[in-house]
């Protein structure tokens, strides 16, 4: 029998979320055994409820990291899957730290030989066909973990999100900056360039009782922001705002005197993502910030001030 456990959750995150996806969770009275980069460990207090995570997965087995080589990694298959039984549909992602001799497609294709019927490899990137049982299998160095996840589609897929544009914005990391942003009931919340909507929507959805507003210079970007949350007031001017969250395109050049926010009103708090090269006009502090990777990108998450 694989290793005894006393966690239940597999947690996977952005790069550089892990440790607000931690205090998110910890918060709600669960029990964060173990953090590696992208992954929490969880023993749960109940049903696992969280925005910031990317994906969760109920643990079914757990064996040592195999290390580097072929041999080892086929060994800890074997008695990983020792007492799974087969499922009649099954996809695998694998995922690992540090250098091995063999690749995520290995681990996978290992894993579904053994509990696949049949098994829908992802080695040559066709997507499994919908109503397959997703079974993650992640190396951490420490432990190999096999967890299966217990809804439909990954966490960060929205119900809400019906529309998007270029640039639209993860949402887990728009639930971590309206956590960031410290929102309460009463307060007008400002997105000067919304895009899509992403973070306005999660940011109600945090804090229903506030005021949000949301503007972009792009008309399709407002029509896709309507369609998803009709209830915000999109395309609008407000002037002064209790917050500011923002996500400028990371794209754009701008040179090296250019701050694209001088032409936003002040805030007692502004939360922003910021790309390579990115900052923000004198009038802000930075009082917090976070390294992210997301969509191949390292961006900075941070929290500002108005102030010297």
């Amino acid at each position: 029998m694989p290793s005894a456990r006393s966690a239940e959750f597999l947690v996977r995150t952005v790069t550089g979320l892990e440790r607000l996806t931690a205090a998110e969770l910890t918060e709600a009275g669960h029990r964060v055994v173990d953090v590696t980069k992208r992954q929490l460990v969880v023993e749960a207090a109940g049903p696992v409820e969280t925005r910031l995570a990317d994906d969760q997965f109920t643990i079914r087995a757990s064996v040592p990291d195999p290390g580097h080589t072929r041999t080892a990694l086929g060994r800890a298959v074997a008695e990983l899957t020792r007492h799974l039984a087969p499922e009649p549909r099954l996809s695998v992602t694998a995922s690992f730290t540090g250098a091995r001799n063999f690749s995520r497609y290995d681990i996978e294709d290992a894993v579904g030989a053994r509990l696949g019927a049949p098994y829908f490899s992802r080695r040559h990137g066709t997507p499994p066909p919908p109503g397959t049982t997703d079974v993650r299998v992640a190396l951490d160095g420490k432990v190999m973990w096999l967890g299966v996840r217990p809804h439909a589609v990954p966490l960060h897929r929205r119900a809400w999100r019906r529309a998007t544009v270029v640039g639209s914005l993860h949402p887990p990391v728009a639930a971590a900056m309206a956590r960031l942003a410290d929102l309460r009931p009463g307060h007008v919340v400002l997105d000067p360039c919304c895009g899509a909507g992403t973070l306005l929507i999660e940011a109600r959805l945090r804090e229903p009782g506030a005021s949000y507003h949301g503007r972009d210079v792009d008309p399709k970007a407002i029509e896709a922001a309507r369609l998803n949350e009709p209830a915000i007031d999109w395309r609008t001017e407000e002037r002064n705002p209790d917050r500011i969250l923002a996500n400028p395109p990371w794209g754009v050049r701008l040179p090296a005197t250019a701050r694209f926010s001088r032409g936003w009103p002040e805030a007692e708090r502004l939360v922003a993502v910021l790309g390579e090269g990115q900052r923000l006009d004198r009038r802000w502090r930075t009082v917090e910030e976070h390294p992210l990777t997301v969509a191949g990108r390292h961006v900075r998450m941070i929290v500002a001030l108005i102030g010297k």
